[in-house]
C-alpha cells in the first residue's frame, strides 16, 4: 500500500505586492486509474476516461498531468492555507491571486488553461486571452510561483512558471534530494558562445567529489517544445536523480548538461552542430570528459525526443546511448534508418501510457517502434504511468540512467 503524506501549503499575502481578495492553488494534483501492465506495452490510450483530484485519490491510482484548482482558506493569522494527503512524488504548482473563474475554454488554443475543481467540475479562467496578453499579471487571475519555494531557474532564459512540491522520503521518491550532502553533486548555469555566436546558457551537473585527475562520461539532455535549460533541473529533478543513482551505485559518475534548444526553432541539424562545435568543445576545455564514444549519451523529451532520434539517425558515430522520451521519428528528409552504426548503438524509446506521443501518427512512438522492428534494429522499449508530463519524464530518465547507460 502506498504511504500517504499530510501536506500543508501556505501563502502569506505580505509576499505579494498588490491587493489580495482571495487565493487558489493551481497545480498537477490529478490522478487516474492506470491500465499499464509491465513496461513494454506498445498500444495505449490517448486520453484516460476520468481524472481524480487529491480528495478522491485511491490506492490503485497514479499521477497524471492536468491542472487541479482549489480555493485556499484564510486562517486566523491572515495566512492562506490548504492541506492535502498525497502519495510520494513531485508536484508542480502555483498560486492564482484573485481567481476569476468561469466556463472552461472551448477554443482548443486555450484548452490547456482549463482546470478540474474540487467538486469534479471543469472551469477556465475568464478572459483567458487578456490574461495571456498580461502574462497572467493582471488584477485578476494573477499567477505566481510560491515565494517561499521558488523554482530552480537562476537564468534569464531559464524562466520557470511553477514551484515544485516534493513529497515523500528517499525510499519512495527517487526525485528527493539526498540527505547526505557529501553525496550531492553541483548544478551550475554556465554561459557559452553558441553556433550563432550568441551567448547562451546551459545547466551543468558535476557529480559529488568531481576530480580533475580522472575522466567522466558525458550526458547531453534536451527539454521539449517551449522549454529551456532549466526545465530538467527544476521540473525534472535530474540532478537529484543522478545524485541518488550514483550514491546507490546504480550508474556511473557522469557530467550532465541541459541546453536550450528552443532558440533554434527545433532545427535538428543546427542543434547537432551546436552540440558538436560549441557545447562539447567548450565543456572539454572546462572539464575532464572522456573522449570515448562509448562514454557519451544523448536523451530528451517530446521535441527533445525527436531531436534525440535525429541524433540517433545522423550522429550514431558520436554517441553510443540514446534515450527518446515521448517523441517519435522526425519526419521528412530527416527520416533515415540506413546508418550501419545503428546496429551497434543502444536506444531506449517509450512514453507514458496516456501520452499524446503514444499514437499512430508519423511521429508517434508505436509508428517509430514498427519502423525500428522492420529494419531489425536493436532498441529497448520502456513505458510508464502518466501522460505527456513531468510524472513521465523523470521516470523515463531514471530507468535510462540506471538500467541502460554504460551497460
Amino acid at each position: 500500500m502506498k504511504k500517504l503524506y499530510d501536506v500543508k501549503i501556505t501563502f502569506d499575502p505580505k509576499d505579494f505586492k498588490g491587493d489580495v481578495e482571495s487565493v487558489a492553488i493551481r497545480g498537477e494534483f490529478l490522478f487516474y486509474v492506470s491500465g499499464l501492465t509491465g513496461h513494454t506495452d506498445e498500444t495505449g490510450m490517448v486520453d484516460c476516461e476520468e481524472k481524480f483530484g487529491p480528495r478522491d485519490y485511491e490506492e490503485n491510482m497514479a499521477s497524471i498531468g492536468g491542472m487541479y484548482c482549489e480555493e485556499m482558506t484564510l486562517n486566523e493569522k491572515g495566512i492562506y492555507e490548504i492541506s492535502f494527503r498525497l502519495p510520494a512524488g513531485v508536484y508542480p504548482y502555483q498560486f492564482v491571486i484573485n481567481p476569476d473563474l468561469g466556463e472552461p475554454a472551448e477554443d482548443p488554443r486555450f484548452a490547456w488553461s482549463n482546470m478540474q475543481m474540487a467538486d469534479g467540475t471543469k472551469k477556465g479562467m475568464n478572459n483567458i486571452a487578456e490574461c495571456l496578453k498580461t502574462d497572467f499579471s493582471g488584477e485578476k487571475n494573477h499567477c505566481i510561483c510560491d515565494p517561499k519555494n521558488p523554482p530552480v531557474a537562476p537564468t534569464v532564459s531559464g524562466v520557470q512558471r511553477n514551484s515544485e512540491l516534493y513529497v515523500g522520503t528517499e525510499e519512495d521518491n527517487f526525485c528527493m534530494p539526498v540527505s547526505d550532502k557529501s553525496k550531492s553533486g553541483t548544478l551550475t548555469y554556465m554561459s557559452y558562445p553558441d553556433v550563432d555566436d550568441v551567448m547562451r546558457t546551459m545547466a551543468v551537473y558535476l557529480p559529488a567529489g568531481y576530480c580533475k585527475d580522472k575522466t567522466y562520461p558525458l550526458i547531453l539532455v534536451s527539454h521539449g517544445g517551449g522549454g529551456n535549460e532549466a526545465d530538467w533541473p527544476s521540473q525534472g529533478s535530474i540532478h537529484h536523480i543522478m545524485d541518488r543513482l550514483i550514491a546507490e551505485g546504480k550508474t556511473r559518475e557522469a557530467i550532465l548538461v541541459c541546453m536550450n534548444n528552443s532558440v533554434y526553432q527545433w532545427d535538428y541539424a543546427k542543434i547537432a552542430r551546436n552540440c558538436e562545435t560549441r557545447i562539447v568543445p567548450f565543456l572539454e576545455k572546462m572539464f575532464r570528459i572522456s573522449q570515448n564514444v562509448s562514454d557519451r549519451a544523448f536523451c530528451g523529451l517530446s521535441m527533445g525526443s525527436m531531436t534525440t532520434l535525429y541524433m540517433y539517425m545522423h550522429r550514431s558515430a558520436c554517441y553510443d546511448y540514446f534515450g527518446a522520451f515521448s517523441g517519435g521519428l522526425a519526419g521528412g528528409e530527416h527520416f533515415t534508418l540506413e546508418d550501419p552504426h545503428l546496429k551497434d548503438v543502444t536506444l531506449m524509446i517509450g512514453s507514458a501510457e496516456e501520452d499524446i506521443a503514444y499514437n499512430q501518427r508519423e511521429i508517434g512512438i508505436p509508428t517509430t517502434i514498427r519502423a525500428l522492428k522492420a529494419k531489425g534494429l536493436p532498441f529497448t522499449p520502456y513505458f510508464v504511468t502518466g501522460s505527456h508530463d513531468w510524472f513521465c519524464w523523470p521516470a523515463m530518465f531514471h530507468h535510462f540512467a540506471s538500467e541502460i547507460l554504460w551497460k
